[in-house]
């Protein structure tokens, strides 16, 4: 009970430290949205996508194959999101997976991700990490991250940024070779 507390705690602490910035980028990207529209309707600019993630996996000399990693981002995406996986491979051993969503309401995704799994962590989950990262490179990233064995026997992390939402299962052991797939996938 004191676990479930702490973390609705934490649930509204981080609603009320970061909801304005929410509002407030929500309403910057529709005025963003609005003007980068007719920008590319006028001179043909296509908007700006993240990066191809089997391409930047492959630039690390890793390897990826099909995943059939159970997604729980699929659970709340959009009718307008488009999802795929792949699965991480150091030395041709499983380091881990990832699957992303692609949408411009990736943003209502991940609130609609944290509440779910808010009610949905058991009183053995450690480790957890909800934070919001101002990247060098200008966006602004969105991190969860944890261990609960009645969800997955391996770490969930789960990165926003820009119109993506990035959920990575990590193999015990391997959260090194998975940090340097994150970081290049958000830089």
């Amino acid at each position: 009970a004191v676990l479930i507390l702490f973390l609705v705690v934490l649930g509204v602490a981080n609603y009320q430290f970061s909801g304005d910035r929410y509002l407030a980028t929500s309403t910057t990207d529709s005025s963003s949205q609005a003007v980068s529209s007719q920008s590319s309707a006028i001179t043909g600019t296509p908007k700006q996508t993240g990066p191809n993630v089997q391409a930047a996996i492959e630039a690390l000399s890793l390897g990826t194959a099909k995943s059939s990693d159970m997604s729980f981002i699929a659970q709340v995406a959009t009718s307008d999101a488009t999802m795929q996986s792949l699965t991480i491979l150091d030395n041709n051993d499983r380091a881990g997976s990832v699957t992303w969503i692609e949408s411009t309401q990736v943003k209502t995704s991940f609130i609609a991700l944290k509440e779910a799994l808010l009610s949905a962590f058991s009183p053995l989950v450690t480790d957890l990490h909800d934070e919001t990262k101002e990247l060098p490179s200008g966006p602004t990233a969105n991190i969860l991250t944890f261990m609960d064995p009645s969800l997955s026997t391996e770490r969930l992390s789960f990165v926003r940024i820009r119109q993506r939402l990035y959920e990575f299962h990590i193999v015990p052991g391997k959260e090194e070779v998975v940090q340097r797939v994150i970081d290049e996938l958000t830089k």
